[in-house]
């Protein structure tokens, strides 16, 4: 009778890699828990970890190359060998390249993100400007919001020494569960926590203050805040003075939202807005800790970012213990792994409409515009996506992005399952999952672990990296020009690559299960603006930005986090607000789901048949809307059905759902053109929308 193996690995089902112990028998994949013995888990895992076998062996799993058998966008395909699979791609990268030139290619990152270094490399190898990430919709706008201030990355809180923390928008429980111990321990140790979130979460019921504030008014709060800390002297003077440029302008700015008018804009309380910036600003030090997406999934996302960021410097949490740390970490080329190259002055996609983001810059392309791109052919014809892990359903209005892309001249999708984003391609490839391959990891805090392969790949599915190694050998085959010597070197030779700098062997680190600190670390410090400058153009922390000045006639960018209320800024005149009473807010976190992925799970994907649209009991009794009723969901992009679920968690005139559902995707609710014109970041969480019963004669959910 053959044993159980238990095989150290990851889970990376929804992006982050968690650390579990996979259960192996007769080389299956049987069960998976959360990795003990290791200094970030201790045997819990999160419900879309524990479907692990679902996700491995799901009936929609792609197992072998296959090729459009007939119209584009049908969805009929056949299978091919990896050689024949090869030569294709090779060939029509190569003839794109020569007939409209390298631009005309995007190299797109989707789900899951750890190959992305590797692809940019071998954009950067083709020619081409354009490599591109779901982060053009996820995480870049809070960065380049961080970038206008800071000029380097987001710093995170020293949360070790932190005596006050704001969690801002970022519900733990359900968007970073290996977390979610850590704030239990903060709160034993009488750590003060103030939680900014619309909705009343879990992670909220355990804070000291809640700031139930309305969707995407966060940079009308910041400023409020601000305004009580400048007005209480409570801010740090002598930093701001040596530090901080713009400050007068700064200063006169957020005396325009004294608690009183913030409380009209925000639906938070005066005396709570108070509350928050004493105990934020005299409590220290302070943290805060930020999502990665919800605040700047607003119209105004990047100044509302700023604004909140801002609050960091004003008073003097940053880079110090227990506030916003620079972080400390291993020597070690992760990073550095690829930088976008810019090629004969050729601009990137996106570089015209929003100029903030590669001035500051996101090293990559902004995409949000992709059908735009395709379907205009301006600024310059696009005519190939090499794809990995491309959702259409990222983007508002996925549909028309799917046109788009039948579009293509060609179009090439490596996933792991079968959705529709790839019924368009001309070539779908499949790709192994964290269970079916090798992977260094860098973590926090200069720590390097190991996954290890727990099951062979089904059926002929292979490692991402290595496909886009065996990518790069044949175009260089063809084209000696297009080389990249760390590609060139294999797959252990990559690893590799990555742990040289740390002092590591990769044997070592195999040898190692429960992880290894760096040989060589950079040593942590506080306040490194005293040895050198901020990487910004005056060389202080920019309350006023100089970078987003530059664009203030040409794209009407401010320079100081300007608070511009969505629900004022109708972006068709033409409709009367009357007409979409409700504020439509899409994708707030879910535990058992992640994107589009996780419909298809059985466990996880049956616990919503139908999409649920939550609205606070007072708007059903408002709109003679039953919990449990077939409803339509209607805003002036679109309409999308579902089921009525009563929620008090948030406020009255909000209507909340999650998107991705192939029973209707919330996305479709989203106008194209409703972006952040910093960013280019869409509204998901601040439209507009009506909800109304579904009559007898309509069909039902």
């Amino acid at each position: 009778m053959s044993e159980t193996k238990i095989v150290k690995t990851t889970c990376s089902t929804c992006g982050p890699c968690c650390e579990v112990d996979a259960y192996v028998k007769d080389g299956k994949l049987v069960s998976v828990e959360g990795a003990r013995n290791t200094p970030m888990q201790s045997g819990g895992l999160c419900a879309k970890g524990v479907a692990a076998a679902q996700y491995v062996y799901n009936k929609e799993r792609i197992l072998y190359p296959m090729k459009r058998a007939g119209r584009k966008g049908e969805g009929r395909f056949e299978r091919i060998s990896w050689d024949e699979a090869y030569d294709m791609i090779v060939d029509n990268l190569l003839r794109v390249r020569s007939e409209y030139g390298a631009k005309s290619a995007v190299f797109y990152a989707g789900y899951a993100k750890w190959y992305r270094p590797a692809l940019l490399r071998l954009a950067n190898a083709y020619g081409s400007p354009n490599f591109c990430t779901e982060s053009s919709t996820c995480f870049q706008a809070a960065a380049l919001a961080w970038r206008s201030l800071y000029g380097n990355m987001i710093c995170r809180p020293d949360l070790k020494n932190t005596k006050t923390l704001i969690l801002w928008s970022s519900n733990l429980y359900h968007s970073n569960t290996p977390m979610s111990r850590m704030f239990q321990d903060l709160k034993k140790r009488g750590v003060k926590v103030i939680d900014v979130d619309p909705r009343h979460t879990v992670t909220a019921h355990d804070a000291d203050i809640h700031l139930q504030l309305i969707p995407g008014t966060d940079g009308a709060l910041a400023l409020s805040m601000a305004q009580v800390i400048i007005e209480e002297k409570l801010y740090d003077r002598e930093f701001v003075e040596k530090y901080v440029y713009g400050f007068e302008e700064y200063q006169e700015y957020v005396q325009e939202f004294p608690p009183e008018k913030a409380e009209k804009i925000t639906g938070v309380p005066a005396e709570l807005i108070r509350l928050a910036a004493r105990t934020y600003a005299g409590n220290g030090p302070a943290g805060i800790m930020f999502s990665a997406s919800p605040v700047v999934h607003h119209i105004n996302g990047v100044q509302n970012y700023r604004a909140v960021f801002s609050l960091i410097a004003l008073t003097g949490n940053y880079d110090i213990e227990g506030g916003n740390r620079t972080q400390p970490g291993p020597f070690s080329p992760a990073n550095e792994f690829g930088r976008v190259r810019r090629f004969n002055g050729e601009r990137a996609i996106g570089q015209k409409e929003f100029p903030a983001w590669f001035d500051l810059p996101c090293d990559e392309a902004q995409c949000i515009r992709l059908a735009d791109y395709i379907l205009d052919e301006k600024p310059y014809p696009i005519k190939a996506v090499f794809a990995m892990g491309l959702n259409h359903r990222m983007w508002p209005k996925p549909k028309r992005l799917k046109k788009a892309l039948e579009k293509l001249d060609f179009y090439v999708n490596a996933e792991l399952f079968w959705a529709e984003s790839s019924d368009a391609a001309d070539l779908v490839l499949p790709a192994c999952t964290s269970y079916e391959r090798e992977q260094v990891h860098t973590g926090g805090g200069g720590r390097f672990f190991f996954s290890n392969k727990a099951i062979e790949p089904v059926g002929e599915s292979k490692n991402d990296i290595e496909i886009i190694m065996e990518v790069l050998r044949r175009m260089k085959v063809r084209e000696p020009g297009i080389a990249d010597e760390i590609l060139e070197g294999g797959y252990e030779a990559y690893m590799e690559y990555i742990l040289k700098p740390s002092g590591l062997t990769l044997c070592e680190l195999k040898s190692h299960p429960e992880g290894m600190l760096g040989k060589k670390l950079y040593q942590p410090c506080v306040k490194t603006y005293e040895k050198e400058p901020f990487h910004t153009p005056s060389g202080k922390v920019e309350f006023k930005s100089l970078i987003l000045e530059r664009y203030r006639d040409s794209h009407g960018y401010s320079g100081l986090p300007e608070y511009r209320d969505y629900r004022e800024h109708w972006d068709d005149p033409g409709i009367g607000r009357e007409e979409y009473p409700l504020i439509l807010n899409t994708g707030s976190r879910k535990p058992q789901l992640f994107h589009s992925r996780l419909y298809r799970m059985p466990w996880l994907g049956r616990l919503e048949d139908a999409p649920l649209v939550e609205i606070h009991p007072d708007d059903g009794r408002r709109y003679s809307v039953a919990d449990g009723e077939n409803v339509r969901i209607t805003s002036p992009a679109g309409s999308v059905t579902g089921i009525a679920a009563y929620n008090n968690q948030g406020k009255a005139g909000v209507v909340y759902i999650y998107h991705g559902s192939p029973n209707g995707d919330a996305n479709e609710l989203i106008h194209k053109d409703y972006v952040d014109p910093i960013s280019g970041f869409p509204g998901f969480k601040g439209y507009f929308c009506r909800i109304e019963r579904m009559g007898h004669d309509e069909d039902k959910v």
